[in-house]
């Protein structure tokens, strides 16, 4: 059974490290309605390349994923 309700907006922090440097990304992210959660891991970390290509090959240190709301 898929869900069809929307998942609302999730904040998220991803650290990428290639022994030589590192970068972080933080922003917001609004999940299709049948969008997993690795889903949304692959399209961040997509997202992080793009801002470091140099990274492109790097580790993923840090990543969370949580609801945008207090």
């Amino acid at each position: 059974m898929q869900n069809t309700q929307p998942q609302g907006s999730l904040m998220y922090v991803m650290t990428l490290s290639d022994g030589r440097g590192q970068g972080t990304v933080t922003g917001t992210y609004n999940p299709a309605p049948d969008e997993s959660r690795y889903d949304a891991y692959g399209a961040i970390r997509r997202h992080a390349v793009d801002v470091y290509p140099h990274l492109a090959n790097a580790t993923v240190l840090f990543f969370c994923l949580e609801p945008n709301t207090l």
